[in-house]
């Protein structure tokens, strides 16, 4: 009988144990750090852009709750700038050649960078990736009405016919054809017609922010006790 009390005790001890562990285990629980919680929800923010679609974005379980966060990123799923900084060196527009002196008109403008990787603005097709004396190592991307033009690079990334997310590095920048330096020689037409391509990425640009901006409030405003 003693014995069988001793067992008894010492089970009652252990669930004791187990059950004070388990108490304090969901207290904790239920106090975790805002930052885990921003943690899990950048971390599906990611792991649903990696996807590409929207399609995929919306199997992609997310609750209800967290939604908001998602619908920013939305925004610029399908853009991006065609290098980490946009720093512009040279115009679109007529002006004094590098080599010659002369007065000739650039048919896109030259980004400041140096060996970066090079983006798709935005998903398309690979019509041209090659080289030639003029624009050196170069990749040519189809978006459905607009052509873009990545040049000078040092590699190129992607092969003709291939599809391109926006974002996706399709090369590294680099100097070579008729370049006096590293630069991102990037131009863009529109119905077959040579546009200037700043204002597409300032409007880029802008976007970006904005849904950068949306997130980081909705997080935020992330009420963890609710």
């Amino acid at each position: 009988m003693n014995k069988m009390r001793e067992i008894i005790s010492i089970s009652v001890v252990f669930l004791t144990i187990w059950w004070c562990s388990f108490s304090v285990s969901a207290q904790f629980n239920t106090v975790l750090p805002k930052e885990k919680i921003k943690e899990e929800i950048v971390n599906e923010i990611i792991e649903a852009q990696a996807q590409g679609t929207k399609a995929t974005i919306e199997k992609a379980n997310i609750p209800e709750e967290r939604q908001y966060v998602i619908d920013g990123m939305m925004k610029r799923q399908n853009l991006a700038l065609p290098i980490d900084e946009i720093k512009v060196n040279s115009l679109f527009g007529y002006r004094s050649d590098p080599f010659t002196g002369k007065r000739t008109f650039h048919r896109g403008i030259d980004l400041d960078a140096d060996f970066h990787y090079v983006y798709s603005i935005m998903p398309g097709r690979v019509v041209r990736s090659g080289k030639n004396r003029t624009l050196g190592e170069f990749v040519q991307v189809e978006h459905g009405e607009f052509v873009t033009t990545y040049a000078h690079l040092f590699q190129r990334l992607v092969a003709a016919k291939q599809t391109v997310e926006a974002g996706q590095r399709i090369g590294v920048s680099g100097s070579s054809g008729r370049s006096t330096g590293e630069h991102l020689h990037f131009q863009m037409s529109h119905n077959g017609k040579i546009i200037d391509p700043l204002p597409i990425l300032n409007y880029i640009s802008h976007v970006m922010q904005e849904a950068k901006r949306e997130i980081e409030n909705a997080l935020n405003s992330l009420n963890i006790n609710k």
